[in-house]
């Protein structure tokens, strides 16, 4: 098999700048992404993906979840995490500090098992509104002093304060505190967008968002600015007072919409938080969204929330020339590109081992001289194999259909891999 390597000139590297495209919907407690329902068992779909969520591997495609149970693997039926209590004190995150270290859960040299697929999908945090995100307690007899604790879920909003004071020079809505507003102690619908979703970064003037009430649109807001504020931007309920009111921003390198906009997008109510005839507003957006506990009362049967928006994500590429010489790559191993009715048996005389000593390749050119014209050399090319320093195949490319090398023929095959 010949070899030939790559020069200086053949190898290039690039990257492609895609800008992929997601849209979730959220109804009835129910998240749907890109229209997609998801169906246990149907052909595409991996089991144990729930409705609205993605798998972040692809493993157990149309397989039965089965991970053996107890049993050591390799039991069980579809691909799974495992790892075994030693002395290294590794763990999965999901297994708490207190049941590695109890015996009874796992004891030294037991298999700690996991489950594939891991999934992912967006989800949505309610923060009320409260007068203060910090509370202090005073006199506590087990940390013997005076601490601060933080209010309810707050520690969602207080954890991203120093990300929304960094992008403070874009827009003044970014700042977490000023005389308006504290988004520590407002009221907010923060939505969680996952990386797998956008690669990068979200892609600025690309977000929007829209409710429906009964079907019909009610109310829409974009990031028209391109600087992160969510302005509405139609709306048919009080349009002329609402119209180019900021409904909150987005963190557009961290995946987080944050929506303090409190006015009302409808004349229609519903049961939202468990506030009987609520009317929607864009602080409830997402309503619903793999929520913890979910909504607290009734269901959303009359309001529908649409998010569209594009990611920014690079790949990283290597286009290779691999290059096919006049006079060269015209010899096949292949036996049979040798004439039928051959002695094909190796000679050793012991000290020498040859094999196939005087073959006669086979005339493989097309020409109605072929039996009397004097002979050239012919072959096929169909594959192009790629090898590493230690000639080591680590890749192929398959042509679609074979291109017929003879000795005046070069040849110059493009080869794009994404890495």
């Amino acid at each position: 098999m010949p070899f030939r390597e790559f020069g200086k000139n053949d190898l290039f590297y690039n990257r492609v700048k895609t800008f992929p495209k997601n849209e979730f919907l959220i109804y009835d407690s129910k998240v749907y992404h890109n229209g997609v329902k998801n169906s246990e068992g149907q052909f595409g779909i991996l089991h144990g993906t729930s409705q609205g969520f993605i798998s972040l591997f692809e493993l157990n495609v149309d397989r039965e979840i089965d991970n053996g149970g107890s049993e050591a693997p390799p039991s069980g039926k579809s691909i799974y995490p495992f790892i075994t209590k030693d002395g290294a004190r590794i763990a999965f995150k999901t297994v708490s500090t207190s049941e590695f270290d109890t015996t009874s859960q796992f004891a030294y040299g037991d298999v700690i098992k996991g489950d594939y697929p891991l999934t992912s999908s967006i989800k949505r945090t309610r923060l009320q509104d409260t007068s203060a995100d910090l509370v202090e307690i005073s006199n506590d007899e087990r940390y013997a002093g005076t601490y601060n604790v933080i209010t309810s879920n707050k520690r969602y909003i207080n954890s991203l304060k120093n990300t929304f004071n960094e992008y403070a020079h874009i827009s003044n809505q970014y700042e977490y505190e000023n005389t308006e507003w504290n988004k520590g102690t407002q009221e907010m619908s923060l939505v969680e967008i996952p990386s797998i979703f956008y690669g990068s970064s979200i892609r600025k003037g690309s977000v929007v968002l829209q409710v429906f009430v009964t079907g019909a649109l009610a109310a829409e807001c974009r990031d028209i600015k391109r600087n992160g504020e969510l302005i509405q931007v139609s709306g048919t309920y009080n349009a002329a007072t609402d119209l180019n009111k900021v409904a909150g921003v987005v963190l557009y390198n961290e995946g987080f919409l944050a929506l303090t906009g409190s006015w009302d997008l409808s004349e229609e109510t519903d049961t939202i938080h468990g506030d009987a005839g609520q009317q929607p507003r864009w602080v409830d957006f997402a309503e619903g969204a793999n929520e913890d506990g979910g909504p607290s009362a009734g269901t959303l049967d009359k309001v529908m929330f649409r998010i569209s928006f594009e990611g920014v994500n690079y790949v990283p590429t290597v286009t290779m020339f691999a290059h096919a010489p006049k006079g060269e790559f015209n010899n096949s191993t292949n036996p049979t590109a040798f004439k039928l009715s051959q002695l094909r048996d190796p000679t050793n005389d012991g000290s020498v081992y040859q094999e196939f000593k005087d073959l006669e390749f086979a005339k493989l050119e097309h020409s109605d001289y072929v039996t009397t014209g004097s002979f050239k050399k012919q072959t096929y090319i169909s594959k192009v194999g790629i090898y590493d320093s230690q000639k080591r195949l680590i890749g192929i490319a398959k042509l679609a259909n074979p291109v017929r090398k003879t000795e005046d023929r070069e040849y110059t095959f493009k080869l794009k891999l994404d890495v």
